[in-house]
């Protein structure tokens, strides 16, 4: 037996529901993350909608969905990992069919014994195309994947990562000549660092940058929905945190400041609004960014 166990969510969950409603201010990489990974699994639909509108056009061919694979890059606490597994329920409901979410375990590198990556690797891919196979829809989650896409010319020739690297690719490779119905999300805070061969066979690679202005507005109402809160003190919110030489994550104001400050409203006795949420913002310093200040521009 396998000592290599897949984590396996069942989707619709009302659950994940709730997480993907909840996430704010990156409503365009929801929308095209659903949008491709319908394409992905009912390329049919493409194929009737080129054959209604555009019999005769070549260049129609370009918009066929291939490689079965996605990858989501940014900043810590913008949403990727927490879009990545909460989709596969409105995906569900698109599909009309029941949608698997499988996670690899935090240890899928190993140990470091010869030959480990990339057995474990193909256990995993193992595992998740025979339950996808199952299910008739599944969706394989690495996480921190820089840890195994690492590009070639960063590594200090080391034969395990290489070869870890070969197993991926070549994986990647076999869903999309077999056509299992299984995609694969790669999540990474560091795209700089995926090797070439990884960023081509995307399917789809959306970036995930810390919320500018509007979405800003958004989580602050969002927070604040069922205070006595109006416009001009979520305003004053928004040019508190442009202040800011370093943007805050969104997760920085939903967990670190918002929680932080129902707490503070909590033991006081007092009632939460803008103005304890205010006082609480300008206490918390937004989180570093991954590859220094340059890193994010300012809205």
């Amino acid at each position: 037996m396998s000592e290599l166990k897949l984590f396996e969510s069942r989707h619709p969950d009302k659950r994940a529901q709730r997480r993907y409603d909840e996430l704010i201010g990156i409503d365009d990489q929801k929308q095209r993350l659903l949008d491709d990974l319908i394409l992905l699994f009912e390329p049919e639909r493409f194929t009737r909608w080129r054959k209604k509108h555009h019999p005769t056009l070549p260049f129609a061919e370009a918009g066929q969905m291939r490689s079965p694979m996605v990858l989501l890059s940014g900043e810590v606490g913008c949403g990727k990992t927490a879009l990545a597994t909460s989709v596969a329920t409105p995906l569900a409901e698109a599909l009309d069919r029941d949608v698997l979410t499988m996670e690899t375990p935090s240890d899928i590198r190993g140990w470091g014994r010869v030959g480990e990556i990339s057995a474990r690797l193909t256990d995993a891919f193992s595992q998740a195309k025979m339950r996808a196979r199952d299910v008739k829809a599944g969706i394989l989650l690495l996480d921190e994947a820089d840890d195994l896409a690492t590009s070639r010319a960063q590594m200090q020739a080391h034969h395990e990562d290489r070869a870890g690297l070969n197993v991926l690719i070549k994986q990647i490779d076999i869903l999309e000549r077999e056509q299992v119905p299984l995609v694969v999300v790669l999540i990474t805070n560091r795209a700089s660092v995926v090797d070439p061969a990884v960023l081509r066979r995307a399917a789809l690679h959306l970036k995930f940058e810390r919320p500018d202005q509007t979405a800003r507005k958004q989580i602050f109402e969002r927070i604040l929905a069922g205070t006595d809160a109006n416009p001009r003190s979520v305003s004053e919110l928004v040019r508190a945190t442009d202040d800011r030489e370093i943007p805050y994550t969104a997760s920085d104001l939903f967990e670190r400041v918002g929680r932080l400050a129902l707490r503070r409203a909590f033991s006081v006795d007092r009632p939460f609004g803008a103005d304890i949420l205010l006082e609480t913002l300008r206490s918390v310093e937004p989180s570093p960014l991954l590859e220094g200040p340059s890193a994010v521009t300012k809205p």
